[in-house]
């Protein structure tokens, strides 16, 4: 197709929509800003749910830091509770439940990152939206749907990663109990 910039006795375009090239309507179709509109409010709904769950989690995580931290657990009182005496584990070291706290402290901060991450695509995906349904821009169309890829990109990262520690497990699970069979552990009955 030839430019309308080449022939001067075409009709001028207009630019309605603030496409960057002037003498081109460089527009994201009426239909296609329909259809991601309709999903920006879902879209904005689960990244603020993802918002608050990666909040709890860093609250909680920081909460079991701070006990730790606090060597309230370590404490003779503490260490008097019939349940914890109980239980030599727990009872010829206190501190145990101190290193229970920040191993949990750290695999919550984790878990907070891996919930807030996907929280911050899914809003920075519904902004995205939010500037195409405004600008009916191509530029802001592939922003959004370079969010979007981003946010499927971690998942599916996820996703393989989680299968390959089920996986791990699956197999530590039977060599554990090998393990233990040859070396004449009876299993309960």
């Amino acid at each position: 197709m030839e430019s309308p910039l080449s022939n001067p006795y075409t009709a001028p375009v207009s630019n309605l929509f603030g496409s960057a090239t002037p003498g081109y309507a460089e527009a994201v179709s009426p239909s296609t800003i329909a259809q991601l509109a309709g999903t920006r409010p879902w879209v904005r709904l689960m990244s603020v749910i993802f918002w608050l769950a990666g909040l709890v989690l860093v609250f909680f995580s920081c909460m079991y830091a701070l006990l730790a931290a606090s060597g309230t657990l370590a404490s003779a009182e503490f260490a008097k509770n019939p349940v914890i005496a109980s239980n030599p584990a727990f009872a010829d070291n206190p501190a145990v439940f101190s290193g229970i706290l920040i191993g949990t402290s750290i695999y919550l901060g984790v878990f907070a990152f891996l919930t807030i991450y996907p929280a911050l695509k899914l809003w920075k995906y519904a902004s995205a939206i939010g500037r195409l349904m405004a600008s009916h821009s191509i530029a802001d169309l592939d922003a959004a749907l370079t969010e979007q890829r981003r946010y499927w990109k971690f998942h599916g990262i996820m996703t393989i990663v989680s299968i390959c520690l089920v996986l791990i497990g699956i197999v530590a699970v039977f060599a554990i109990a090998f393990t233990a069979l040859q070396s004449g552990i009876k299993l309960p009955h």
